[in-house]
């Protein structure tokens, strides 16, 4: 189970940027996201045809960040991740679908696929708990 001050910090932001790479070439794009913190499930929409889309069709491996909008540099805080794309199936878009929706309702309008990484390990940074504290979760 991710302690519960990781998964907070998780759910007060919204976007992620997510990395991938292809032919030793990396790729970063970013996100919108919501958070299934019982199954550590990142849910994202991405439009149709883009280049993260094709690499992650391939190459299902990833990693990302999640920071606030806000930096200050004393206080800094973040989500460092790993985890891999999930394939397609009807059970999960099920449930992925309204956690995403629910947290983004704008998304019904613009065309595109939710994708859903599962997150195999993250690192949560808080300097506000003394410089250069630390936290780690891998799944098990």
């Amino acid at each position: 189970m991710i302690d519960p001050e990781i998964v907070g910090f998780i759910k007060e932001q919204k976007v992620a940027t997510v990395a991938c790479v292809e032919n030793n070439l990396p790729y970063c794009f970013n996100c919108y996201y919501s958070f299934i913190e019982q199954d550590g499930l990142l849910v994202y929409k991405s439009s149709f045809n883009t280049r993260h889309e094709s690499i992650l069709q391939n190459h299902k491996d990833v990693a990302g960040t999640i920071i606030p909008e806000q930096i200050d540099v004393a206080i800094i805080k973040g989500i460092q991740f790993e985890g891999k794309l999930l394939d397609d199936n009807l059970e999960l878009a099920v449930k992925v679908s309204a956690s995403y929706y629910l947290r983004f309702p704008f998304a019904l309008t613009v065309p595109g696929k939710l994708y859903v990484i599962e997150i195999s390990s993250l690192k949560f940074t808080d300097n506000t708990r003394g410089f250069g504290f630390k936290q780690h979760w891998r799944r098990k």
